[in-house]
């Protein structure tokens, strides 16, 4: 164990102000310096550091001491982790056996090799002339030598095993590259995983680089994925990690809150423009376990995504992620489907933070104002589709006052009476109830309606459901379209004709689903009939599964070969043809009854 001595030399040879500038802005006071707390709010500066007594201390809350407990306190580590740092630091040595038995020091060698290709890829960014295109992209987006270096920006080369090259020279073993996701292996051997693209390190909560982000900037073959990130590791869990939560924890403890955001150029725009407390996750949805660790640093989040559609559908669903993580959740929405960079990079960082601050949403604000993003409310028939999207979410609301405030809202957007709104609310209602099917886990029995319906009605009810997975995804379109196969006809006429407009014409341009992009696509008939579908479709709210979906189409085949084989049946009833014309059609008849009972199996 290490001795009182070694404990001493160690905070005696710890530069204290060295040590809390990183965290701190400080101002020299006599032979003191004095800054902005770490640990808790405030507007008037009552952190003092002593360089000469290799103490810090916060007159408002209390919190600072000698070097070791500042980094413990700074950096949410423990006491023997915080010792062998400031040692490490200071070029002092430690007993071995005192040095923290954890897995970091086993990785210590793969730290070592993340690290070494990081300074490869910023030095390739900083000091070439190859650099030197990728350079001008950022400056052109706002990002300027300082963010390049604190960020630690790089730029993989266009030739194919230049990292390989610099890590074997470097005596490290291909193994460990490959197991890191730096380079891999083929017919014509060793190649680098990033090529011709700017990298942005990806580093654990203790600050060790464990992967990288690597995005496009000029590569000609517009096939590439815009975002390439290191696949899942030892050292990298694309699950768990946060992109800056190493330099934001700090100001998120400070500040009590979280920012997420979407993308690496969002958090390093964010960041510099004051709202240091912003991370992001990693090309991925938010998981839980991530939102379990920001909660050790504070209990609000606040969800900052792109205002496209694709960014409010991921931020729906960070929403829950966070509640279930017992956090409070509060959301941006950022104007004209703007992303942070953006913002930043059009009207500034001091205009980016004045807005950010005024327009902290809850779930509710949000979910209201995404009904009217970016849409046309000159348009008659946008403001149907509006107004249905916000008789659904206030059909949801969970007090009734809320909901008499967001019909009042909604008059006031539209420029509607109250009066007509919630008479328009009220007939809402009621579709909603007369159609709503619940649908459970299993599916042996027909869906149950309030009100018994025909068979014709039961069906349309199946065609619908298909239709509201569709919308909400391309891929899923695709998939329900497939399975479909010949039994496309299986829609009734004018339904078919909205399902060929979504498949073979919406989503052959779009990626995303827009209710108003889709209808310019439609004519009236197949306008009015989508706008009633919607109406029945308000009432279903159950998620997706490939079990309910398999479900549904089986109704819809059997619905199918029911009809047919009444049809079939009448017509071999009704024929006054010779016996072997009736065996004929009897033969067909049965060969239909086999290829639907195959087709079930």
């Amino acid at each position: 164990m290490a001795t009182q001595e070694e404990i001493t030399k160690i905070i005696e040879s710890t530069d204290m102000v060295e040590l809390v500038s990183p965290y701190v802005k400080l101002t020299k006071q006599g032979k003191n310096y004095k800054g902005l707390c770490p640990f808790h709010n405030e507007d008037t500066p009552s952190f003092v550091v002593s360089q000469d007594k290799h103490l810090a201390h916060c007159f408002g809350c209390g919190k600072g001491g000698n070097p070791i407990q500042f980094l413990m306190d700074i950096k949410l580590i423990s006491f023997p982790e915080a010792l062998t740092e400031l040692a490490k630091k200071n070029g002092i040595e430690l007993k071995e056996e005192y040095q923290p038995k954890t897995q970091k020091q086993d990785n210590t060698l793969y730290f070592e090799m993340m690290a070494t290709a990081a300074k490869f890829y910023h030095q390739n960014l900083t000091l070439t002339k190859s650099g030197k295109s990728a350079l001008n992209y950022l400056y052109q987006r706002g990002i300027d030598d300082e963010t390049i270096k604190t960020f630690q920006i790089g730029l993989a080369p266009a030739t194919k095993d230049a990292l390989y090259k610099v890590l074997k020279e470097a005596n490290y073993l291909e193994i460990n590259m490959m197991d890191l996701g730096l380079v891999d292996h083929n017919d014509q051997g060793y190649y680098d995983i990033f090529s011709r693209r700017i990298t942005f390190p990806i580093t654990d909560e203790q600050g060790h680089i464990v992967g990288f982000s690597a995005r496009i900037f000029d590569n000609p073959d517009k096939t590439q994925p815009k975002y390439i990130n290191t696949r899942d590791t030892f050292l990298y869990h694309k699950g768990n990690i946060l992109y800056h939560l190493d330099q934001a924890k700090t100001e998120i403890l400070r500040k009590k809150r979280c920012i997420l955001h979407e993308g690496q150029l969002d958090v390093i725009a964010s960041t510099y423009a004051g709202l240091k407390e912003s991370i992001c996750t990693m090309g991925t949805a938010l998981t839980l376990d991530q939102a379990y660790v920001l909660k050790k640093y504070a209990n609000q989040a606040i969800i900052c995504y792109d205002g496209d559609k694709a960014g409010i559908n991921a931020s729906k669903k960070a929403i829950g992620i966070f509640k279930k993580a017992g956090m409070q959740v509060h959301l941006v929405l950022l104007p004209d489907g703007m992303d942070p960079d953006e913002y930043v990079h059009t009207y500034g960082q001091e205009e980016y933070v004045k807005y950010f601050e005024s327009h902290i949403l809850d779930e509710l604000e949000y979910t209201f104002e995404t009904a009217f993003l970016n849409v046309n409310l000159k348009d008659s028939f946008v403001i149907e589709i509006v107004k249905n999207t916000v008789f659904e979410q206030i059909l949801n609301m969970p007090s009734q006052t809320a909901k008499e405030k967001y019909l009042e809202l909604l008059a006031s957007r539209i420029n509607g009476s109250i009066k007509a709104i919630h008479a328009d609310y009220e007939v809402f209602t009621k579709t909603v109830t007369t159609y709503q099917q619940p649908y459970e886990d299993t599916y042996e029995e027909e869906p149950i309606l309030l009100q018994p319906i025909e068979e014709e009605k039961k069906y349309r009810n199946y065609e619908l459901r298909l239709f509201l997975y569709a919308r909400n995804s391309k891929e899923r379109a695709l998939k329900i379209d497939k399975k479909l196969g010949d039994y496309i006809d299986a829609f009734s006429p004018i339904n078919q004709d909205i399902w060929i407009q979504l498949v073979n014409n919406y989503y052959a341009m779009y990626e995303e689903f827009d209710d108003q992009l889709f209808c310019s696509l439609l004519n009236e008939e197949q306008k009015t009939t989508y706008l009633n579908n919607l109406d029945i479709l308000r009432g279903s709210i159950e998620p997706y599964s490939d079990e309910d979906l398999e479900c549904i189409i089986e109704k819809m085949k059997e619905i199918h070969y029911k009809v047919l084989n009444q049809n079939l049946t009448k017509l071999i009833e009704n024929t006054n043809d010779t016996e072997i014309k009736k065996s004929k059609l009897a033969e067909k008849f049965n060969n239909k009854k086999k290829s639907m009972l195959n087709r079930r199996k």
